[in-house]
This record gives structure tokens, sequence and C-alpha cells, in this order.
């Protein structure tokens, strides 16, 4: 383990695995209401969990806190709930099987690379409920038993941005930065339909405040290796970004973002114990809200739905905590007003009137250019419709105003740097 998210959030993390301490102190701060749920009788019935990281990292604790207030909502017990960690696509099946045969009636995997092994396992096991998250194979699988979820995160990111926006505003006010500097370094696993969703929706959250900004995107490659996203995080500080996002399943950026007082907008969990002065908020994904879905349905003997998503207006997405010292003047009531508008279904994230993709509007393109045709469906009302119907992303292009960086811009620095050093010598 590369490092703790905090010595605090460890502890309260393993006692709660243990069935002790408080599992409300998992939990992050929520900005909407949490809706009650009524519950059949949980009896002796087993969940099981595929998670590919341990206990520590960013992602797992997302989940486990998911998992707590699912039981708090359904009745569900300690001893009724198995974890399978550090799990590998090598010995996913391994374990899948491995939570069936001790009993769990339902199984989730977090992982959308161990989907293919998960479904090959519902068949062997038609008793048994899988849900894949961020899968696509479900529908066409026609397995009753075979389940894909996601949350819409993108409309967090969207809100984020607009906490973001706002910050770079300030800084702009106060002449730390220019109009040339509000560039937004972006750091992703990997290149996704996913991925590209939120950090287009981010920063057309960061328009609505700061119509100078632009995004710069670095692309790890790879899923929960520390060194790596701290990489692609140095690379972009060092190409000049003045501030910072994420969608990474570590804590290195938020620890580079510290390091070299970056202002930071995280993930999944909130990180400002990690970054004290520089984590602003994170986008993040209840996924209890599906988690008790699910066990409901299972415990009535009822048909999960075969491909589920949810939102704001759902609360199956949110932002953490708000740095209060660190965010700017009227942040707090900005937020609350466009979360207000996301829950009502007024607010569009992807407005296609408010971007361009090539110099052209998206829904131009989607009418004559064969490239674009697809996306053609998904527009109604003026604005792109990301996984409304479906959990799957669809949103695989940049808007104009973001950019994909793959320069080595480490290298480039410390040529500069030995140049220099050369000089002066």
């Amino acid at each position: 383990m590369r490092k703790h998210i905090a010595v605090v959030m460890a502890v309260i993390m393993a006692l709660s695995i243990c069935g002790c301490g408080s599992s409300k102190s998992l939990f992050p701060e929520n900005t909407g209401e949490q809706q009650e749920t009524k519950t059949a009788d949980s009896g002796s019935m087993k969940v099981g969990y595929l998670l590919s990281s341990d206990g520590d990292a960013p992602d797992t604790v997302a989940r486990v806190q998911g998992i707590r207030k699912m039981q708090e909502q359904t009745g569900i017990k300690d001893d009724q709930i198995i974890i399978k960690e550090s799990v590998k696509k090598s010995d996913c099946e391994k374990k899948a099987a491995e939570l069936a045969e001790k009993g769990c009636s339902i199984i989730f995997s977090e992982n959308p690379e161990f989907e293919s092994v998960l479904e090959e396992t519902a068949k062997k096991y038609p008793k048994v409920q899988f849900c894949q998250e961020g899968g696509k194979l479900a529908k066409d699988s026609e397995l009753s038993n075979f389940h894909n979820y996601d949350t819409r995160i993108y409309e967090a990111y969207h809100v984020a941005g607009l906490v973001a926006g706002i910050k770079l505003n300030h800084l702009l006010d106060k002449g730390d930065i220019s109009a040339e500097d509000c560039v937004i370094g972006f750091v992703a696993y990997e290149k996704n339909a996913k991925t590209t969703s939120c950090i287009n929706a981010f920063y057309l959250g960061v328009e609505r405040a700061c119509s100078q900004s632009s995004v710069l995107v670095r692309y790890v490659g790879k899923r929960g290796v520390y060194d790596a996203d701290g990489k692609a995080a140095r690379q972009l500080i060092a190409a000049g970004v003045k501030m910072m996002a994420q969608y990474t399943y570590t804590t290195a950026v938020a620890t580079v973002c510290a390091e070299n007082d970056t202002p930071l907008i995280g993930n999944d969990i909130n990180l400002i114990s990690t970054a004290p002065k520089d984590a602003l908020t994170s986008a993040i994904s209840d996924w209890s809200v599906y988690y008790t879905y699910a066990v409901n349905k299972v415990l009535k003997d009822k048909e999960i739905a075969t491909d589920w998503t949810a939102g704001y207006a759902e609360n199956a997405v949110v932002l953490s905590q708000l740095n209060d010292e660190h965010i700017s003047d009227g942040t707090v009531e900005k937020v609350a007003e466009l979360e207000k508008n996301l829950r009502a279904g007024n607010a569009k994230v992807f407005n296609i009137e408010k971007f361009t993709v090539d110099g052209s509007s998206l829904d131009t393109l989607a009418k004559s250019n064969k490239k674009f045709k697809k996306y053609k469906k998904y527009i109604k009302n003026g604005n792109l419709q990301e996984s409304m119907t479906q959990s799957k992303s669809v949103f695989d292009i940049f808007v104009d105003g973001v950019t994909e960086s793959t320069h080595d811009y480490l290298a480039e620095q410390e040529e500069k740097s030995a140049e220099s050093t050369t000089e002066e010598n």
C-alpha cells in the first residue's frame, strides 16, 4: 500500500469492517436528502462484493461507505457481508464463485474489467444476482440474473467545475493569475466515454463562471497506480496549469497538489485531509442508492433492472464537503442553486448551445457527419441526454476547450534546468 488516505480514516475503516465503531463517520457529507427505504426481513441473506483495490484505496473507501449506508437502510448485518478486496481479472472468476458458494444471493463488482468474467459466472449460478458497475453487456446477454449499473457522476463533476470556475475568477481578481493562465489540469486513469463525459461536464461547469478557462487532460493509462497518478499530476504542473482535477483511484494527485499549492477538485472521497489548503471538494457517487435498491429487490423477490442509472435527481451523486476556508465567496450559494436545478431537471449539463466540437454544433455534426451520427438519438430539447436511459456513457469526444496532452513537460523542464546550470558555470 502506497499511501493511507488518512490515519484516522484507516482506523475507522478497520473498525467498521470488523463491525465496531460508528459507520456514520465514514460517510461523505451529502447536500441532498436521503429517501427512507421500506425493507423486507433481511434474514440470513448474504451480500458479496468484488473490489479491485484494498481497504485504503479511495475507490474501496467509497464503496464501503455505500455498503455501510445500505446496511443501515436494509438491516443487513456485518456477518451477512462478504468483501473480496484486491481482486484481479485473473482471479475474478474464482473469487466470484467463492462468494456464490458461500451463499451470497447477490454479488456486486465495481471494476468494468471483470464484466465478461462475471457474465460467465452468472451463467453458472442462475440463482445468484450479479451486478456489474460501469458495464454494458447485461442487456445483450439476456440473462435474468446479470445487471449493469452506474451513476451519472458527470453531473457532480459539472457542479465541481462551477466551484473551480469561481475559484479561477477569484485568482484572476486578486491578480494571482492572468487570463492566459486559466488552464486546469485533469488527471484521468484512462480514456473512455465515462471519463470523457466527466471531463466535458467539468469544463462546462467551469465555463459557467470563468469563460477564459480551458482544460488540459493527462491520461495515466493505468488504474490505481499511485506513482503513475502522481507523475501525471507533476507533468501537468510542469505544463503550467494553475488548478487540478482528477478521476483517479489513488490520493497521489492530491499529494502532489498539496506539495505545489495547487487547488484541486477530487473524486470518490473527501480529500481535504490529504490536501488541507488545496482540496476544494470532490465529485462523489453515493453507491448506497443502488446497493439498497438491488438488495431490497432480492429481499422482496422482485426483478432488478437490467440497466440502472441515477444522478442528482435520485441523490446518487453529490459533492463532498466544501473546503470552507479555501473556496471563494459565493460558492456555497451558487452550488446549492445548480444542485437544486439538477435535481429538478431544470439544468442542462450538455446544453448544445453552450459548447462546440471542432468549431461546430454537435447537433449540426450529428445530422451531417457520419462520425457523429450516433449522438443524434441522444439530443433532445437542446441537451445531450448522457446516460439518462442506460448506464453506459456515450459522449466519447472532447468539446472545444478541452485538450489532451502527451508531451513530456518534466523532461523539458529538466533539460532547461540543465542548460541553465551549464550557462551559469
